[in-house]
């Protein structure tokens, strides 16, 4: 019980990450590409989490294991975070933040259909309702929001809210033999490899030369918190008290973005932001129960 108590705080702190990066990615995606944000990103923190590793415990992984970590990184480093990045591209922030939010509902039928965990309908009825909740908070009243924008844009958002599902759902079998450091700086790694490809073509060194002090404040803040700290208490949480129960705390990400664009960015919030916000809160806590 103490276990799962601390595993919900650890994953409160993890939404509060994500929801503060979404604010500091905003704001280096000022100065830098999209590509140059997501590659120094992802290969310094793979590279940080993998050398963490290498001083913790032993670095050996089984052969027949190492492809199941690569394809873990594929799956959830290089496609996902691609087709985040061209769905913010081709639609709205709005648009993108609801439908990536869908990837709970993916995992708690996904998780159930592989037969790791069973699919409660209490559970499905509170994972519905958070959906809503985050509609209800990222539309502020605009209820034709996910009409916006273009088709490529919303298709890419739900092909990157199912693949981050699967990265999850995969990562399952692997945490029942490897430790969540262990999982999460091999698939890192592995996803940072096939990100490497994208370097010669893409990264403009320039653009980091030119950054400021804050700039590489928030870079240093993206790597070390959001990448390192998050995901590894992402995965430990997977292992710890398993998939549905896990992601269903996805919900809390954009409440968290809301709350740290009005305190840092001076944004207002609305009515609906707030009963989306409450609405998302009662569902994480029947979903966990």
């Amino acid at each position: 019980m103490e276990r799962d108590r601390l595993s919900d705080v650890s994953l409160l702190f993890v939404s509060l990450i994500w929801g503060a990066n979404i604010v500091a990615v905003k704001y280096l995606l000022t100065s830098l590409s999209p590509l140059n944000v997501i590659l120094i990103r992802f290969i310094t923190g793979s590279v940080l989490l993998f050398l963490l590793l290498l001083f913790i415990e032993d670095v050996k992984v089984a052969y027949r294991d190492m492809w199941r970590l690569a394809l873990l990184g594929a799956i959830g480093i290089t496609v996902y975070q691609l087709f985040f990045t061209y769905a913010l591209k081709y639609t709205s922030a709005v648009n993108v933040g609801i439908l990536i939010n869908m990837s709970p509902i993916y995992g708690g039928f996904l998780s159930s259909l592989l037969g790791y965990e069973r699919f409660a309908r209490k559970r499905l009825v509170a994972i519905i309702a958070g959906f809503f909740g985050v509609f209800i908070l990222m539309a502020k009243g605009d209820w034709g929001a996910l009409l916006a924008g273009d088709v490529r844009g919303t298709v890419l958002a739900l092909l990157a809210s199912l693949f981050w599902a699967l990265y999850t759902i995969l990562s399952k079998p692997l945490l029942e033999k490897h430790s969540p450091l262990k999982v999460t700086a091999y698939s890192m790694l592995a996803g940072s490899v096939l990100l490497g490809c994208f370097v010669p073509v893409f990264f403009d060194p320039g653009e980091l030369a030119g950054l400021s002090l804050t700039g590489w404040m928030v870079v240093i803040f993206s790597i070390l918190f959001s990448i390192v700290i998050a995901f590894f208490l992402w995965y430990r949480a997977v292992a710890r008290i398993g998939l549905t129960r896990t992601m269903v705390y996805q919900y809390c990400v954009p409440a968290a973005a809301a709350a740290a664009a009005y305190f840092v960015s001076g944004e207002t919030l609305n009515i609906y932001q707030l009963v989306g916000g409450v609405i998302i809160f009662v569902s994480v806590y029947l979903a966990r129960r």
